[in-house]
């Protein structure tokens, strides 16, 4: 497996640039998309660099990985800011292209969540507490946005299964960490892509909590 990245101890710069990019243009998306509230330019930054860098903070703070790998180098920030232009010219279109949009969220979401594994694996953090750092780091960007909307995080909600898709991929890696950690970087990605996939396919979501059911997922009923 010498001829795989080991995505989550040395990510190439080139593909961190591209998972803090596409999670800070889905972050300035939701802003810039917005009917009901018309956020200005901080507004729509300020969504753009929670959901770009803020799972990398949450990784970094809870594995005492300071001061945090974004700051260290300009590039991350940079990015962020030019996803943020790219929304300014090409907002409108790019919310059409609705599909593109959640699988690239869904690759951003993959390598957030082996990152924040492998990290808590090598600070020697138990299995269950790696597996824990993993499901915050992605998902801790799109609870901050929400928040800020004054909106209830849609993972606590029935919607679209992405904190369990997180828990899953942190699982995959975790899992295949013990025989090959660069085999399990790459699985954990197609996990996340292949489980997003199926779950917009198949219009997957969680269910109410209201019984033993609500461990299974259901389909989404189709609007009339």
């Amino acid at each position: 497996m010498n001829f795989l990245p080991d995505l989550a101890t040395s990510t190439p710069l080139w593909l961190a640039m591209t998972t803090v990019g596409m999670n800070a243009i889905v972050g300035a998306l939701r802003a810039s998309i917005d009917d009901e509230r018309h956020w200005d330019i901080v507004g729509l930054s300020t969504f753009g660099v929670l959901m770009g860098l803020v799972g990398g903070f949450i990784r970094d703070i809870l594995v005492g990985n300071l001061p945090v790998e974004s700051l260290r180098t300009p590039w991350l920030l940079a990015t962020v800011l030019g996803a943020i232009v790219i929304v300014l010219l090409l907002g409108q279109q790019l919310a059409r292209v609705n599909f593109l949009v959640k699988m690239l969220n869904a690759l951003a979401l993959g390598l957030f969540a082996i990152s924040g594994v492998a990290y808590a694996l090598r600070a020697d953090l138990p299995v269950i507490s790696a597996i824990f750092v993993g499901i915050v780091s992605a998902v801790g960007g799109g609870v901050l946005v929400s928040v800020m909307k004054d909106e209830v995080p849609a993972i606590l909600l029935t919607s679209a299964p992405n904190a369990l898709v997180a828990l899953l991929v942190s699982g995959v890696y975790a899992t295949t960490d013990v025989w090959d950690s660069r085999a399990a970087s790459v699985a954990g990605i197609a996990t996340a892509i292949v489980a997003h996939y199926l779950a917009h396919r198949l219009g997957l979501q969680t269910r109410r909590a209201d019984s033993p059911a609500a461990l299974l997922l259901t389909r989404k009923k189709r609007e009339e």
